[in-house]
């Protein structure tokens, strides 16, 4: 039998049992010096040559709006009315003077129209001095074919008074003669003073009677300056009533026109173009400045597809005076217009062709387009303030379609967007180093 004292189990069991709560036993394998300087090296390379090599852009941001190249016009008109007609549609061509719109204006009560009732009153005003005019010119004629027919026997009178007158001068010259020859006879004694006094007496009724057909004479001119200087008056009067009767019914036209330009006006085209934007329907109400249209002008209008077709589109960028110091002519855009996302259908190029040299007021932008600008800046530019001036900025794109799933959709005026301006292209190092060099210039 073994002794009662002897342990159960050995001691080198009982002393490995006792050491397990510290866990096993594991040989530490410690990464080589070499490797990791190797890394160490390498990333320091990498960041060097980053610094030395990589370079950023700065960049400018701002909002703006794509335009046709030759501008647009905004028709809008200039009274309270009910849009009644429209003559065009988007897309025609159009030349200057050529009616666009109608609007009514017309005014009822219980006898019917306002506007129609007075052009009738009107209508009959004018009727009335046309028929005046007519009646006075009528009888102006009738005087004036009296009157110069009274001239024309006046002349005859003064030409058969002229051939008695110059008879009468001749016998008044032969009795004169006979006067000689009697005094001669008398002188002579073949004839008695009796016989010589008759003849003087002859001569003296003679005289009398050439005298007054002289009288006569003169009274036949004074008639005929009269008959004359009463010609002159009546054409006179004549061309005074005209002239009245004319100013009264030129009044009366212009009132005709401007109770139908109550009853009825029309939007005109100002010059030759495009019309692209119609705003509003028949019957709706219009106010005065509300814009109508859009007219983008051009100066051939033969052709409308081709119009359509070859219209170049433009982008306005409206930047704010704290923005634009370093903006000029020549830099690189990179554009993101709102309708064709740029994670989808990426970044679109242009170059700046010109920056205004004065700022436009924010009340000075076009009416069509002042609130689509300043909206979209005040969400796209931080610390925008509405009531900054703005320095316009005309950018002309690289291409004028965007590519979207195969085929190339055109830009169309009225395009939102934002736009990133290429200032300045500098090194990482220069950047880092650039409170070093400013100091140093000092």
């Amino acid at each position: 039998m073994s002794d009662s004292s002897s342990p159960l189990f050995r001691a080198e069991v009982t002393a490995a049992l006792s050491q397990q709560a510290l866990g096993n036993i594991r040989l530490a394998q410690p990464i080589s010096s070499w490797l990791i300087a190797g890394v160490a090296s390498v990333i320091a390379i990498t960041l060097m040559l980053f610094i030395s090599l990589a370079s950023f852009d700065r960049k400018a941001r701002v909002t703006g709006i794509v335009v046709p190249s030759t501008g647009s016009i905004s028709l809008s008109t200039n009274s309270t009315g009910i849009l009644s007609k429209f003559f065009v549609k988007e897309g025609d061509t159009v030349r200057v003077g050529q009616a666009l719109f109608e609007i009514s204006n017309e005014r009822q009560n219980n006898q019917g129209e306002i506007s129609e009732l007075i052009g009738q009153q009107l209508a009959l005003r004018r009727q009335t001095l046309s028929s005046e005019l007519r009646s006075s010119i009528s009888q102006t004629q009738e005087k004036t074919d009296s009157l110069n027919l009274r001239l024309k026997n006046n002349e005859k009178e003064a030409l058969q008074l002229e051939h008695e007158i110059g008879l009468m001068e001749r016998r008044q010259r032969l009795s004169q003669e006979n006067i000689n020859r009697f005094e001669t006879l008398q002188n002579n004694g073949y004839v008695s003073s009796a016989q010589v006094q008759q003849k003087q007496d002859e001569t003296i009724d003679i005289s009398s009677r050439l005298s007054a057909l002289k009288r006569n004479q003169l009274q036949i001119i004074s008639t005929r300056f009269a008959i004359e200087a009463d010609l002159k008056n009546t054409i006179s009067n004549l061309e005074t009533t005209r002239s009245q009767i004319q100013r009264s019914i030129a009044a009366i036209d212009q009132e005709i026109l401007e109770n139908q330009s109550r009853r009825s006006i029309l939007v005109k085209a100002q010059q030759n173009g495009i019309i692209t934007t119609i705003n509003g329907q028949t019957g709706q109400q219009v106010s005065p400045g509300q814009t109508l249209a859009t007219l983008i002008p051009s100066s051939d209008v033969e052709d409308n597809y081709q119009q359509t077709k070859s219209l170049t589109m433009e982008v306005q960028l409206y930047a704010p005076s704290r923005t634009s110091g370093f903006i000029s002519e020549g830099q690189e855009v990179l554009i993101r217009y709102t309708a064709f996302p740029y994670q989808k259908f990426g970044l679109h190029k242009g170059v700046i062709e010109s920056v205004s040299t004065t700022p436009i007021a924010p009340s000075e932008l076009p009416t069509n387009l002042a609130s689509t600008i300043l909206s979209n800046a005040q969400q796209n530019i931080l610390g925008f303030n509405s009531n900054e001036a703005l320095f316009r900025i005309k950018v002309k794109l690289e291409k004028q379609s965007i590519d979207t799933y195969g085929h190339a959709q055109k830009l169309k005026s009225g395009m939102t967007l934002e736009a990133d301006i290429l200032q300045d292209k500098r090194k990482i190092w220069e950047w880092l180093a650039e409170p070093i060099l400013a100091v140093a210039k000092r």
